[in-house]
């Protein structure tokens, strides 16, 4: 009798749980749907040049830089061809289904993060744990530098998800030690390798760690040595996920052969990762939240948990650990130096999502430590102060986790992404002449044509999203690693000194360089004679996009 009650028990305390997830789930839903409704355009240059690369899907020229013409992709392809997907499938254009989508498609992290730490740890830090992975304080950080639920698309933001679910697949492979489970390790690797090149780094060197030193027992020896019985798993981990990520390797590896030309985009600092700010950013992250997130470290560490989850997390931490560090070494030693492929601020997100799994571990140890000393208080018999313990590590737990909700969630709803994000996109949504330009591009203008961009971000703001190309981006970070940008840069500087000073000469250095048309700002001298071989063929206030006539100047 006593075993059904337990199975009753426990078979009720999952269901309550998994209620409570989906209750979490759905509050962080609708903050998301709140945030992005009445918007028609994202607002980070990021999402642009998402829209970029699906609308190449959406124009078959899939494998093509955005960008530069005669260049192949160079940025991980996922979410751009499911934003290609969705938009194919429903007939809204890919700026809308960036801005709009995401606090859909977002909510596959969450779940897949309360997956991973119940597998791991079980329902109770499952909850513990998704609660501080959505409402934790996170201060002015976006979304794409902690890992979250946000409303946005990004690409670590959904990447995220195969991540875990990858651990997942990894951990159920060690306990079956059955073949096939790897080959779904491998399949999941390579699909996060397709949605973003950090995790999938991540992933390989936990697996990689792993395998090596997970245990081979004596019925194993006498199949196969040591050495192949470790290998073997990961070469065929190794193996699927190189094959389902060649819709992306075959550029970056057999294209270009990962020589990099343009190390300013794996260089680039996230701002509160700087030497000179470092001292404030450990300051920001010492409070409550950060005191049970180490308190849970300690507990994590000190029992005895799955030695391949342990394993797991530990090299997850230490891995994020050290390449912050190397990106730290890397600002003090040589700034120029090529150490990170990656910005750090990819592994500070991971960092982050660890740290709210130990959020998890040590809050719920809390509780148990509280409802072991009420029990021992009780004078009641065996059976029911084992069921006055049960009952009371559950309630203390819900009561923590609404305690929690309590403290975070006003702060949770002033972050960047519910508050200042909203207003730059919509913010840019106004800039009627920007989006009047990006559709006269998509509707008279070919994708291979070439664009000359005289000001500000034209060529990233409207020239990208069309996927048209351009002589060189104005910003670095925005630009192929693997093609010189410093080269193309000089050459757009040449074509602008000739239109200053010699446009007589001008017209064969754009003809020289495949240049098609300039998108600047209202520039009275390209309107006389000297330029007659510019043709106004679009102009809405500040936007403004001349035709190159070679016709005229033959």
């Amino acid at each position: 009798m006593t075993w059904i009650l337990d199975r009753l028990w426990t078979k009720r305390q999952r269901v309550g749980f998994d209620l409570a997830f989906f209750v979490l789930i759905a509050i962080a839903l609708i903050n998301g749907i709140q945030t992005t409704v009445g918007v028609a355009w994202p607002y980070d240059l990021d999402q642009f040049r998402d829209i970029g690369m699906a609308q190449a899907i959406l124009d078959h020229r899939y494998g093509t830089d955005h960008l530069y013409l005669g260049e192949t992709i160079w940025y991980n392809p996922l979410i751009s061809a499911v934003v290609a997907a969705i938009s194919s499938a429903s007939g809204i254009a890919p700026p809308v289904v960036v801005t709009q989508a995401g606090a859909y498609l977002n909510l596959f992290a969450p779940i897949a993060f309360y997956v991973l730490v119940t597998y791991l740890f079980g329902r109770l830090v499952g909850l513990a744990a998704v609660a501080a992975f959505l409402f934790a304080p996170i201060g002015d950080a976006p979304s794409w530098a902690a890992a979250t639920y946000s409303p946005w698309v990004f690409s670590q933001n959904i990447a995220q998800g195969f991540f875990y679910l990858t651990l997942v697949a990894y951990g159920k492979a060690i306990e079956s030690k059955q073949w096939r489970r790897h080959f779904f390790v491998g399949i999941l690797l390579g699909i996060t390798f397709l949605g973003h090149t950090a995790p999938a780094v991540v992933l390989g060197m936990i697996i990689f760690v792993g395998l090596m030193m997970n245990p081979v027992t004596q019925s194993q020896l006498q199949v196969r040595s040591t050495l192949t019985f470790k290998t073997l798993p990961l070469l065929l981990i190794l193996i699927i996920a190189f094959i389902v990520s060649l819709p992306f390797t075959f550029s970056i590896l057999f294209h270009y052969h990962l020589r990099i030309l343009n190390s300013v985009p794996g260089n680039w600092i996230y701002p509160p990762l700087a030497t000179d700010k470092l001292p404030d950013f450990f300051r920001s992250h010492l409070s409550w939240f950060s005191a049970i997130a180490a308190l849970g470290l300690v507990v994590f560490i000190g029992t005895r948990s799955a030695r391949s989850g342990k394993i797991a997390l530990l090299t997850w931490l230490v891995i994020c650990c050290a390449a912050l560090a190397v990106n730290e070494v890397q600002q003090v030693t040589s700034p120029r130096l090529h150490l990170m492929f990656v910005p750090a601020h990819h592994f500070l997100f991971y960092l982050r999502a660890i740290e709210n799994i130990l959020f998890g571990i040590g809050l719920v140890w809390i509780c148990r430590f509280l409802a072991r000393r009420l029990v021992s208080l009780s004078r009641k018999e065996a059976d029911h102060r084992d069921h006055l313990g049960r009952s009371a590590e559950v309630g203390f737990i819900a009561l923590a986790v609404v305690v929690f909700l309590a403290l975070a969630y006003p702060k949770y709803r002033a972050r960047l992404d519910f508050t200042n994000a909203r207003s730059q996109a919509v913010s840019f949504a106004e800039r009627k002449a920007y989006l009047d330009a990006y559709h006269w591009i998509l509707s008279n203008t070919k994708a291979v044509d070439v664009f000359l961009s005289l000001n500000g971000d034209f060529d990233l703001s409207i020239v990208g999203p069309a996927d048209r190309k351009v002589v060189v981006t104005s910003q670095p970070e925005f630009s192929n690693p693997y093609v010189d940008w410093k080269s193309r840069s000089n050459t757009a500087s040449q074509i602008v000194d000739k239109l200053t000073s010699a446009p007589s000469d001008a017209v064969a250095a754009l003809t020289a360089n495949g240049v098609n048309y300039i998108i600047t700002a209202p520039i009275d001298q390209f309107d006389r004679e000297p330029f007659s071989f510019l043709s106004k063929e679009f102009a809405a206030d500040d936007v403004v996009i001349y035709k190159v006539r070679t016709d005229v100047a033959r």
